[in-house]
């Protein structure tokens, strides 16, 4: 964010004129940040506990995944893996943000783009440690704009009745977790992120393997648009005999929404009519049950 000074205020400053910059500059961070919906660090929380998510949270929570890869001993500094539970007893919608600070996990966004890119997951890379990329082996990683792909966190995703992880093509801020799922952060330093997954093998005992699981996404960062204009929802799916957009809440004023839908996946542009916060449900059907999912835009 740009601030533009008062006419007043240029030239040799005063003391009074010291004063006004240093208030008019805490304002302006404490702006800037607002607007960026990130604190410098957010703290880890105490919630979540070690380890897989077991017991009553079995089915309910998601596990959190963090591989540092290369971070793991570079300039000296450990970081072993990271796994623990973030429990979700109500069963809400969360994001893979909600789940990150469910788990209790620290994490950074970046100063322009807020958690639409991770930045730093538990203080790594740290803003002091070179990261010896392609180009430029002095690298030092500010959070200011998005990191380079040659130094940077990937986001991944499995639904815990498999063993393999799927590369997420939206962003944590914008999807959300699979209860009873797996969520990944792996950090790829000079590897290609899409193909370099977190090691740890995301398999929930717990799921059946057969049965249905299904997400959906608002193609907003910010889930938010204004009145007049159109977004679209995304959602994917495995194991799925059927599929339908089973409701919007409140019924009228977000846009079409109902029927049968492709498996297993695919886009549908939405056009709300009126100003408010929708919620859109999804069902899939399978062979062993039915899963659904939701995700929320709100129209200003």
């Amino acid at each position: 964010m740009q601030i533009s000074l008062p006419s007043s205020t240029r030239g040799r400053p005063t003391r009074r004129t010291r004063r006004t910059l240093t208030i008019l500059t805490v304002a302006a961070l404490a702006v800037a940040l607002a607007a960026c919906d990130i604190p410098p660090e957010s703290p880890a929380a105490a919630k979540g506990y070690a380890g897989k998510c077991s017991g009553a949270d079995a089915l309910t929570g998601t596990t959190m995944v963090i591989d540092f890869q290369a971070l793991d001993g570079l300039n000296g500094t450990a970081a072993p893996d990271i796994v623990r539970c973030s429990p979700n007893p109500s069963g809400a919608a969360r994001t893979g943000i909600q789940a990150l600070q469910g788990a209790g996990i620290a994490f950074t966004g970046t100063t322009r783009w807020g958690f639409a890119f991770m930045c730093r997951i538990n203080q790594r890379p740290s803003a002091t440690e070179p990261l010896p990329i392609a180009g430029s082996p002095g690298y030092k990683e500010s959070c200011a704009n998005t990191p380079p792909p040659s130094a940077s966190w990937s986001y991944w995703f499995a639904n815990g009745g498999g063993t393999t992880w799927t590369y997420s093509t939206v962003g944590a801020l914008n999807r959300n977790v699979v209860p009873g799922g797996f969520d990944g952060w792996s950090f790829s330093l000079n590897k290609v992120a899409t193909t370099n997954p977190p090691s740890y093998t995301p398999r929930n005992p717990a799921v059946d393997p057969n049965a249905p699981t299904v997400t959906l996404t608002v193609n907003d960062l910010d889930h938010t648009i204004t009145l007049g204009t159109s977004t679209s929802l995304t959602w994917s799916s495995t194991n799925a005999t059927s599929i339908a957009a089973t409701s919007v809440t409140p019924t009228t004023g977000g846009g079409a929404w109902s029927g049968a839908l492709t498996k297993p996946g695919g886009t549908k542009t939405i056009t709300p009519t009126k100003q408010g916060t929708y919620t859109y449900k999804i069902t899939a059907n399978g062979a062993t049950g039915s899963r659904t999912a939701t995700a929320v835009l709100i129209v200003t």
